[in-house]
């Protein structure tokens, strides 16, 4: 081996152990003075997320979607319903309260939505009519709101809150004499709801003024 060649073997050897050292210096050493973390890419935090001590079950969920609903929080309680709807779909409890947090919210197109489905789930629930009327109603689709507040009152004929909720109706429609027979049956099934006297009043004054 020629001098040269000893020269250039000894300098690679050199620069061999410099990298070594600096490479071990990095892993003892790690800069800020103390170790960095793993980063897994977040599967940990998915693995604690999806723990058995986070898994609520359906009624779980519910019961916090309720909770919410009272604490006046009404997008966290819908988020709630739709995890309950995604883990049980077209239960007709959990459809209900989406289309009642809807209506609650002023969106009356997607309560309506949600109640539709929840009567593929039970189409014998007559609050679930009784609110699609109410929705209808609020969207100023007065004929949609009576064919449903009747879907209502056909299963539950002695409930004076739909007899009122349809005296409403057709007070919007215009059938003032139909509106305040309906006022007088809600008044009958319940002789102290306030807010029956007070339409018929009203209504009747008007009709003897019109004379």
């Amino acid at each position: 081996m020629t001098l040269f060649q000893l020269i250039l073997l000894g300098l690679t050897a050199f620069f061999a152990y410099q990298v070594y050292k600096h490479i071990n210096s990095l892993e003892d050493k790690p800069s800020g003075g103390a170790p960095k973390p793993f980063d897994d890419g977040g599967i940990h935090k998915d693995i604690e997320e999806l723990s058995p001590q986070t898994i609520y079950t359906v009624k779980e969920l519910i019961e916090q979607a309720d909770e919410a609903y009272e604490n006046g929080d009404l997008d966290k309680a819908l988020m709630i319903l739709r995890e309950a709807n995604y883990r049980k779909p077209f239960d007709a409890e959990i459809l209900y309260k989406i289309g009642f947090i809807h209506y609650k919210k002023g969106v009356y197109q997607d309560a309506i939505e949600a109640l539709e489905d929840a009567l593929k789930g039970d189409d014998k629930d007559p609050a679930t009519y009784a609110l699609m009327a109410s929705s209808y109603r609020a969207k100023k689709q007065y004929a949609k709101a009576g064919e449903m507040i009747r879907k209502a009152l056909r299963l539950e004929p002695e409930n004076a809150i739909y007899h009122f909720n349809y005296a409403n109706i057709l007070q919007d429609l215009g059938h003032i004499q139909d509106a305040i027979g309906e006022y007088k049956k809600a008044l009958e099934l319940d002789g102290e709801l306030e807010a029956a006297k007070e339409e018929i009043e009203k209504l009747e004054k008007e009709l003897n003024e019109e004379k």
